[in-house]
């Protein structure tokens, strides 16, 4: 390194040393936190007895969510794209297959990181995966075709296992008429369970047939053909019909006692035309023909059915049907939602069983549940790849019963994705008083006006769209961050805030607890009156976010666990860019249609935040608590555009206005705001142009041209009026200079070359109007880092702001008001060099060799000293004293990422950089300190802390109606008792089921432990063994009885022949005797 002090010893004794903390054990660099943002989300779940969401990214990463705090974040043994993602409730796992068919298994049941208990190389592809909360088995289908059990508790592939269906299909096919082979209708896309009756399972095949299990080996329930190929299905909540979506865009509706023919057939295609949201639809005799009518129709990517508790109504009264896909492909639009009407058949209406065909009464109540009574499209940011829906806390009905939130995977052109979360259903569904689009036959005034008023309102609600807030960590969205900063905020300052973005939309999870270490608690305890710390996010979608990593959040205990996320997304706050582009006044602004954000101040004092984008315009924002608009000022000049500030309705920053400047040469011209809470923002161009804006205006203040002549030749296009190089910073104080030790308001400009500015801004006598003075002259260091021009008190080392307090000391009526030496501190790749008053003599000076790579220096406070920290890309931190900057010592820090743009320093010594990497794709916020300390540890999670017992699963439903009986009903009697779920587990398991690995739950434990003891093996063996042993005693005595019951019911049915044939008979004599009686007038 080489290193010069470029000043005598007697000018620098003539002020006292500030740096007092000069031990080499004073400096700890450590990294504080990570926190990660993923936009890479492949695949969601959630869970409503555990109350846990996870998600999946396609770099093998998993995280977990639940209560406020809770967030775990677990990793694949390779990163490798997550396939399906699932939460078992009754064995309290997690369980996952990646893109190479690994199953991946993790206990969370233990207090901390959860346990990774398997990793298993399943046989074959894996087409889908199915668990449910009352079985310990996970049920597997492989493109194979076969379905196979793994034991979740023994953590191996059981020997249950349904074979190939199609297969059986083709060769029962086959002994009547030859049907021809195909290997890709071979191939299973989903597993789906019944609502109502767990023992049904469905299987959707690509060739265009839907099948179900209902008998051992097999029973086909019903061969369902298509012109185009099966993609999804949904059942409705009663269980007596379905949905199934094809690749040509069509939904077919079809009954699970009549095979024959669909109930329905009908499209997207001109939603919004309809009342009801559906498209006619010719359908083809016995099946689902081929789409020429909508051609142009995305394939049908997934479908949902969902239904509400209904006391009244034992089929769940109304329902609602969620569509992805089957727009017309040239609309933009997302997600469908369509509102059911209730499906309550009456007695003349009843179900047959599967060998009588459907009756017409019945057919025609299910057509009519089959008209949507509304729609609504949800339309996300981006393209929605796939969606997962919270429910309360049922379980049942396949998780699809009583949602509360929807959960919309979008992704983007680049393949990134992210998660963006909204009330479900929408309240437009929920209130009556909202009239349907189309409904009005009306024509009186009074009909037509309140038909508008009701349409003007659900046309706001959809608008607004009803957002909901998602977990920190899933609020980044499928945009990047490009730059982060990080200030101190004064706690009534970030208590205001917080409270000002405390909305009631946050999506409410309520699984698990975190709280702090309590090694950790006491130290931690030392912050609690410490400033608040507020981090500002920059992202891809030219959106500016705001959020809470004040340590203050962690300080918890397990009695009293965190209320609030870390960090905490002030949601209110966030800024969209894109949002002013309505206002009609920006149609002579050519702006991009994404532009991006350069850089961005905020001043808490004032709560205004200046956004400079990178084709020089420089918007304000200022925040507002309501949404009452202000008084709009007159614009006084050309370059200042007052904004609408019902653009950004519901937000708290609103757009105040938009400085543009028109270039005046070809190169790309870079603006630098510079703003105070005194009310001046001043703009610096790449030109050598200032611009500086009095708000109270606003009106834009002339800066006297510089009288000091531009180094080296001067460009052709350059302005006549400026004449010097690029502004690379600006900087406003209240204090003296060397000619000049009065107390006044300064803006210190530095060019390029090094060349600077001192400007003075005075109040113009008995007015309320400002002007600036001609400029004193000075010199520093060429090509200034972003942010490193400082100022500082000669005697405290304090940084000497523009603040309100100061200004209001410079504008007494006194103007002989004297100001306290002070020091000017600048830095640059080159070195770092102090000066005395700003335009004095530089009494400390030092140089960089190039290989150090310095990135940012800072001035840096510790407990009274005052230091100057370098920072180099290959994890050197260099320490001087101030203001001699004299070396200290060198640090040894991580070596920072090769894509850092930008280091954001406090003056307390915490830092935080950004780094974003595109494998995993993600955005990685670092915060890191000088002096490590453990505030920002990561808690302690206990997933399952608000369960003592085992999971409080709601009792089972009412079975399935008469007519849907399963493979264990016609086994083992169609009676149901307390133990069916179990009896059925044990079946999958087999008759030899090895011990468990870990015990279940039991009643009064709070924190679950792996079983190691002999003894409790021992018992849970014997306990499994003997149930194996009366399962499998029952069903040989319910085969054997089989055959008994079998020719009892052909009696029965003998005899119910015999007697509706007499009953026949007995009508046809009535009949005959009452058309005689009616012929002879009798």
């Amino acid at each position: 390194m080489l290193f010069s002090k470029l000043t005598s010893r007697h000018q620098s004794e003539a002020f006292s040393d500030l740096t007092t903390t000069k031990e080499v054990g004073d400096w700890h660099p450590n990294i504080l936190r990570v926190l990660n943002f993923h936009f890479d989300v492949v695949t969601i779940a959630f869970d409503p007895t555990l109350g846990l969401l996870s998600s999946a990214t396609s770099s093998g990463v998993i995280r977990i969510f639940g209560a406020p705090g809770v967030d775990v974040s677990l990793d694949l043994p390779e990163p490798l794209q997550v396939s399906f993602l699932r939460f078992s409730a009754s064995t309290r796992q997690l369980v996952c297959i990646d893109e190479r068919d690994q199953l991946h298994i993790w206990d969370l049941s233990q207090v901390g990181r959860p346990l990774h208990q398997q990793t298993s190389a399943l046989d074959s592809c894996v087409s889908d995966i199915s668990l449910s909360p009352f079985h310990t088995h996970a049920l597997i289908v492989f493109q194979t075709g076969e379905i196979r059990a793994y034991d979740l508790l023994s953590l191996q592939m059981s020997p249950y296992m349904i074979p190939n269906l199609w297969k059986l299909h083709v060769e029962d096919v086959n002994a009547t008429m030859k049907l021809l082979s195909d290997p890709a209708m071979e191939l299973p896309i989903e597993i789906v369970c019944h609502p109502r009756n767990l023992k049904w399972i469905f299987v959707v095949f690509t060739g265009r047939t839907l099948y179900a299990y209902n008998n051992k080996p097999f029973l086909q329930v019903g061969s369902i053909h298509s012109a185009s190929f099966a993609t999804s299905m949904a059942i409705h909540p009663s269980g007596h019909f379905f949905a199934v979506g094809y690749a040509d865009g069509v939904i077919g509706f079809w009954a699970i006692a009549d095979e024959a023919r669909p109930l329905s057939v009908n499209t997207l295609a001109e939603l919004g035309e309809h009342v009801g949201g559906w498209s006619p639809f010719e359908q083809s005799p016995g099946g689902v023909g081929e789409n020429n009518q909508h051609p142009n129709l995305e394939p049908v990517c997934k479908l949902a059915w969902y239904g509400f508790p209904n006391i009244s109504d034992s089929f769940g009264g109304n329902s609602l049907l969620l569509v992805l896909g089957g727009c017309p492909t040239t609309s933009d639009r997302g997600l469908v939602a369509l509102l059911m009407p209730t499906f309550n058949p009456g007695l003349s209406a009843p179900f047959p069983d599967k060998s009588t065909s459907l009756r017409q009464a019945a057919r025609d109540e299910m057509v009519q549940a089959l008209i949507p009574k509304r729609a609504h499209i949800y339309s996300p940011s981006a393209q929605v790849r796939d969606f997962c829906v919270v429910s309360c806390q049922t379980p049942h009905f396949s998780g699809v019963w009583d949602p509360a939130a929807v959960i919309c995977l979008c992704g983007t052109s680049s393949s990134s994705q992210g998660v963006e979360t909204y009330r479900f259903p929408p309240r437009s569904f929920l209130d009556g008083s909202l009239a349907c689009l189309g409904n009005s036959s009306d024509s009186s005034e009074t009909d037509i006006v309140g038909h508008l008023g009701a349409l003007l309102e659900e046309m706001k609600l959809d608008l607004d769209q009803e957002l909901l807030v998602p977990p920190s960590a899933l609020r980044c969205g499928p945009s990047e961050i490009v730059k982060v900063y990080a200030l101190d905020v004064k706690c009534e300052i970030m208590d205001y805030l917080s409270k000002a973005s405390t909305a009631g939309n946050a999506l409410v999870l309520c699984g698990g607890a975190a709280w702090l270490d309590p090694a950790r608690l006491t130290q931690a305890k030392l912050s609690k009156y410490q400033p608040r710390r507020l981090l500002i996010t920059i992202h891809g979608d030219a959106s500016v976010r705001f959020h809470d990593i004040s340590p203050q959040l962690l300080i918890t205990t397990r009695e009293s666990p965190m209320t609030k996320d870390f960090p905490e997304t002030l949601v209110d706050l966030i800024i969209n860019i894109c949002d002013i582009f309505a206002d009609p006044q920006l149609s002579k602004v050519n702006l991009p249609i994404l532009p991006k954000i350069q850089s961005v101040q905020f001043t808490q004092e004032s709560l205004e935040c200046s956004i400079a984008l990178e084709t020089v315009e420089v918007l304000l924002y200022r925040f507002r608590l309501n949404d009452r608009q202000q008084h709009a000022p007159k614009e006084v000049d050309d370059e200042i555009v007052v904004l609408d500030q019902s653009l950004a309705a519901g937000c708290k920053f609103r757009p105040y206005l938009m400085l543009h400047r028109r270039p005046i040469c070809n190169s790309p011209a870079c603006s630098l705001p510079a703003d105070v809470p005194i009310g001046f923002l001043a703009v610096g161009y790449a030109d050598g142009c200032i611009s500086v804006i009095d708000l109270r205006g606003p009106s834009i203040l002339r800066v006297p041209r510089p009288d000091h002549p531009r180094k080296g030749p001067l460009n052709f296009h350059q302005s006549r009026n400026c004449g010097l190089d690029g502004i690379v910073s600006l900087t406003w104080t209240v204090s003296g200079i060397a000619s000049e030790q009065n107390l006044f308001l300064r803006l210190i400009s530095v060019h390029e070359s090094g060349t600077s500015y001192v400007y003075e801004l005075a109040r113009k006598p008995g007015s309320s109007s400002y002007s600036f003075l001609e400029a004193v002259t000075t010199e520093t260091l060429p090509n200034l880092f972003d942010n490193s021009s400082f100022v500082i008190d000669s005697k405290t080392g304090a940084l000497m702001r523009a603040d309100k307090a100061m200004f209001a000391v410079a504008l007494q009526q006194d103007d002989s008001v004297a100001a306290n030496s002070c020091f000017w501190v600048t830095a640059s790749a080159q070195g770092a060099e102090c000066r005395v008053d700003i335009t004095g003599a530089r009494v400390g000076r030092v140089n960089w060799d190039a290989k150090q790579n310095i990135i940012h220096a800072s001035p840096v406070e510790r407990n009274g000293s005052q230091s100057f920290v370098a920072w180099g890309s290959k994890g050197e931190i260099l320490i001087y004293t101030l203001p001699s900057l004299e070396l200290l010592h060198t640090s040894t820090f991580s070596p920072m990422p090769a894509s850092l743009n930008l280091i954001s320093v406090d003056i307390t010594g915490d830092f935080i950089y950004c780094e974003t990497t595109e494998r995993p794709a993600m955005s990685r916020v670092t915060l890191a300190s000088l002096f490590s300390r453990g505030v920002y540890d990561e808690p302690v999670t206990a997933l399952l802390e608000h369960m003592t017992t085992t999971p409080p699963i709601p009792p089972q439903p009412q079975p399935a109606p008469p007519g849907l009986s399963s493979v264990l009903s016609a086994w083992l009697g169609y009676h149901t008792s307390a133990s069916e779920e179990q009896q059925l587990d044990n079946i999958f398991a087999g008759q030899n089921r090895p011990v468990p690995r870990l015990r279940l739950p039991d009643s009064g434990s709070r924190d679950v432990e792996p079983a190691d003891h002999s003894s409790a093996q021992s018992a849970v063996a014997n306990t499994l063994r003997r149930a194996q042993d009366d399962v499998y005693g029952r069903l040989s005595s319910a085969l054997t009885e089989r055959g008994e019951l079998l020719g009892a019911v052909e009696q029965r049915v003998e005899s119910a022949a015999q007697r509706t044939e007499e009953m026949v008979a007995e009508a046809r004599r009535v009949a005959a005797k009452q058309g005689a009686k009616r012929w002879f007038g009798f």
